[in-house]
């Protein structure tokens, strides 16, 4: 769960850092389109991308942040409607005794002067509180009505659960509060990071992408060679790597992917499929709407809905709820999960490859694994 906070100081001071970021890359855009050598150029070119790929991780954890958020809101709405319905089985729990206690002195006092009500009804000024309760209550003992100490504890047991509900209904608010500032975060810091990296790509797009490209096949080698170390000869799950990114939904291009990378058997190859189903789909914020709408998490968690397994709503539950296997031994259907906190999830296809949804403004798609930002690897099912 989201933890409680103030999001507010520390939007300020994630606007300041990811403003201080991005001054950081931007002015040396100059000073490496003039470098003197290909090593100087080199260098700041690592530099920006080391930037861009902070830039970029801040995003997706708050993003995470987000949508964590809003599981607790959506859990929080469960809580009170359960709470509102132990207010309401109080209150008519405490309406029944009211009515029987009624039902009594109405008895008592239409019977004959020797009950015990009668002194009470007469001069009820020179009865206590005290004295009062024990009469009422002799005489709910003698028609089989509660007593008034179980009136008691009905008022007590009923504002003890109005309390409750009010407690909820104050977190709910708060958080909705949090909510509408995080979410003004996630669009801000996704911002500045996309404006970074267009201004970055303008001076030295090429370079950055090579570089980018360099970093990821580094560490699928690297992947590969902790995989063939583990499997001590058995065969593993290598094999040529081809990386695409479909951006059709059409039914002919879902086919052509599912070909290409053959589902397993079983619930693993059920989530697969679904997963593939919804290439091209718009990435948007803790949604998880097939054809219309997903974040990461949702694609992951409606995937593997299709297969029968339910899975939490965010990617960092997702992980803690999974099974974690190792990097190395990383199956189709499987999920990988990146950065520190869990910030990002995609489901495994094989091949050093796996199906996402990215990120605003970008549709669900298949892209290589990032081995070197992987934290952990669960398997449902």
């Amino acid at each position: 769960m989201v933890q409680s906070r103030d999001v507010r100081p520390r939007r300020r001071r994630s606007a300041i850092g990811l403003a201080a970021l991005v001054l950081m890359v931007v002015p040396v855009l100059p000073q490496a389109a003039h470098a003197q050598t290909v090593d100087q150029q080199q260098q700041e070119v690592q530099r920006i991308v080391d930037e861009l790929e902070r830039l970029h991780e801040r995003a997706d954890i708050l993003i995470e942040d987000y949508a964590v958020a809003m599981d607790e809101q959506r859990l929080l709405g469960e809580d009170i409607e359960i709470a509102k319905g132990r207010v309401a089985l109080r209150q008519a729990e405490l309406g029944e005794l009211q009515s029987d206690l009624s039902t009594v002195a109405v008895r008592a006092f239409t019977r004959s002067g020797s009950d015990v009500l009668g002194p009470l009804l007469s001069n009820a000024a020179a009865y206590s509180d005290t004295l009062t309760r024990d009469q009422l209550s002799r005489v709910a003992l003698r028609v089989g009505a509660g007593t008034t100490d179980d009136l008691q504890a009905a008022i007590r047991e009923l504002e003890l659960e109005q309390i409750e509900l009010n407690r909820l209904r104050k977190e709910s608010e708060d958080l909705a509060a949090r909510i509408t500032g995080m979410l003004d975060e996630v669009e801000s810091s996704t911002a500045q990071y996309e404006s970074a990296r267009k201004s970055a790509e303008q001076k030295l797009g090429a370079l950055i992408r090579a570089e980018e490209e360099r970093r990821a096949a580094a560490a699928l080698a690297e992947y590969q060679r902790q995989q063939a170390a583990a499997n001590a000869g058995n065969s593993g799950n290598s094999g040529g790597s081809s990386s695409s990114s479909g951006s059709s939904g059409s039914n002919s291009a879902t086919q052509d992917l599912i070909a290409n990378y053959p589902a397993p058997s079983g619930m693993a190859g059920v989530a697969v499929k679904a997963a593939l189903g919804q290439i091209g789909v718009p990435y948007r914020y803790a949604t998880a709407l097939p054809g219309t709408s997903f974040d990461c998490s949702g694609l992951t968690y409606y995937a593997w809905a299709q297969a029968g397994v339910v899975l939490p709503r965010n990617s960092r539950m997702q992980s803690n709820a999974l099974p974690s296997v190792p990097k190395t031994d990383a199956k189709p259907g499987d999920l990988i999960f990146y950065y520190n906190p869990i910030s990002h999830v995609g489901l495994y296809l094989g091949d050093g490859q796996m199906v996402h949804a990215p990120a605003l403004g970008k549709n669900v798609s298949i892209t290589s694994v990032n081995w070197a930002k992987v934290v952990d690897v669960g398997r449902p099912g």
